[in-house]
């Protein structure tokens, strides 16, 4: 019935996947002699913007490397959707406005037309798919210090007397299946997040390919339909699970690209809400700036913070596209009326929001997935309602990404020498989900429990938002904070 699905179905993007590691041990093995400046683990736009920071440093001629987990296809995206920040939010602009790594000086790099004409759209919103095109555009620039493909399977400390010196990091590089050993003196974990699962939904997500989070949406439909995946004759249904950006975007592509299927969108809010895009919530939120105050504030008062601004990030959507699925979802309802004014049956709706809804059973086979839909809404004197329950051929979760420690277990041999990572790591091994306290110091690496003891750098970019707030693992102060990073490197 369906086409064969891509091997990365369920592999979240930039990140460590947490699929078990196949055997290397019949693997050969290559050792760099080289001692590195700086090796990072994960090539997302966190990384790229610290790859390009060391490349335009006062000492660009000291060794660095990055690797990826994944290859470097493009990422799929769906075309109309837009970025949520300003194009100078790019990969170096904040940092240095004169580098040849801009967004500006990416599209004059294709002619001073393409210059032109993005200035005379007036937005200051890229597309997704211009952005990603600009990402793989930088990347391709740093492909002498890029590696992809390539899993970190452990760092271990080498020591010089009773001093930690140097890092040794072993590697595989899939494509080739060879395992390299090399060294570094400071090392900068930049895994990005993994998709949030609901438990309800673990047994199905993983049995069933139909079942996926919205960062897999294009290859979850590629694996549906194979390569005709627009299929205006589909007349089946969709659910998507969220009331955030992601899942309306997603509902609103499903919309548009199978103009004859049924499209539930189901959330535990009353209402979708507008993300808080205004200047002084921006300011406050997601300068660099910020970053500073929020580091120094108390842990109280962080987190009051966090709970302050979360409008601005979480659970919301950009408000034109609320605007476009309350008349698209309007016009459904006059179409109906004009029906019931004719006298004739009124058409079942097409498109639905259902929200105050929670799900409370998943049951999966091979024709679909059956969902057992729970209202949320408590009315004084009546009992709850029974579930109602509906079959999906597919289902999109738009329920969040998290960053658990267990994304950072590659490092439990040097974990002894850094306590809070060690912390971390055996809270993670009793409870996965576990949140624990921030790991990192201001200037974003992990400190030793003995500087002089311990010389290596190890920094850890985008898991920070206990510590360094909203903006952490966001575009907004990438470039700032790759600067900060060489700064710290410099001073190491």
């Amino acid at each position: 019935m369906f086409a064969q699905p891509p091997s990365d179905l369920h592999t979240p993007p930039n990140s460590i996947p947490s699929t078990p590691i196949p055997s290397v041990d019949r693997y050969p093995r290559v050792e760099d002699d080289n001692v590195y400046d700086l090796i990072g683990v994960g090539l997302g736009p966190t990384h790229l913007a610290l790859a390009i920071a060391h490349k335009e440093s006062s000492n660009p001629d000291q060794k660095c490397l990055f690797m990826e987990v994944k290859d470097k296809h493009s990422p799929l995206l769906l075309p109309a959707s837009r970025m949520q920040i300003s194009f100078l939010k790019d990969l170096a602009t904040f940092r240095n406005p004169a580098s040849s790594y801009t967004f500006v000086n990416y599209l004059h790099s294709h002619g001073v037309d393409r210059l032109a004409g993005f200035s005379n759209i007036g937005c200051w919103t890229p597309s997704r798919t211009e952005w990603a095109a600009y990402l793989t555009w930088a990347a391709a620039r740093l492909s002498d210090v890029c590696e992809y493909s390539t899993r970190v399977l452990n760092v271990e400390a080498i020591k010089k007397g009773e001093k930690v010196e140097k890092l040794k990091v072993t590697s595989v590089h899939w494509p080739t299946e060879t395992v390299h050993v090399r060294y570094t003196r400071n090392i900068s974990i930049g895994v990005g997040a993994i998709p949030k699962i609901p438990e309800v939904f673990s047994t199905a997500q993983k049995s069933n390919m139909t079942v996926s989070h919205t960062c897999q949406y294009l290859p979850t439909l590629k694996y549906m339909f194979g390569h005709h995946e627009e299929n205006v004759e589909f007349k089946g249904r969709f659910a998507v699970i969220g009331g955030g950006q992601s899942s309306a975007e997603v509902y609103n592509d499903l919309i548009n690209r199978y103009p004859n299927a049924e499209v539930d969108l189901i959330y535990r809010a009353s209402a979708l809400v507008p993300a808080d895009d205004s200047p002084f919530v921006n300011a406050r939120a997601f300068d660099p700036a910020s970053t500073e105050e929020f580091n120094k504030l108390t842990h109280k008062a962080r987190k009051e913070r966090l709970e302050e601004f979360k409008r601005a990030n979480y659970s919301c959507v950009a408000p034109e596209l609320l605007e476009g699925l309350y008349t698209l979802l309007y016009k459904q309802r006059v179409k109906a009326d004009i029906a019931k004014d004719a006298g004739l049956p009124a058409p079942p709706n097409q498109y639905n929001i259902m929200p105050n809804s929670k799900i409370v059973g998943v049951k999966a086979d091979e024709k679909c997935t059956s969902l057992d839909i729970q209202s949320t809404l408590d009315f004084e004197g009546q009992e709850s309602p029974a579930p109602i329950t509906k079959e999906y051929d597919a289902i999109f979760l738009g329920t969040g990404y998290e960053r658990p420690p267990t994304q950072l277990e590659f490092l439990k041999d040097v974990a002894p020498y850094l306590p809070k990572l060690k912390n971390a790591l055996s809270v993670a091994q009793l409870e996965p989900s576990a949140k624990v306290p921030p790991l990192v110091e201001r200037e974003y690496y992990i400190a030793p429990e003995s500087q002089e003891l311990f010389k290596p750098r190890i920094f850890c970019l985008g898991q920070n938002e206990q510590s360094h707030g909203l903006s952490d693992s966001l575009l907004s102060v990438g470039a700032v904070r790759a600067g900060e990073v060489v700064s710290a490197l410099s001073r190491a």
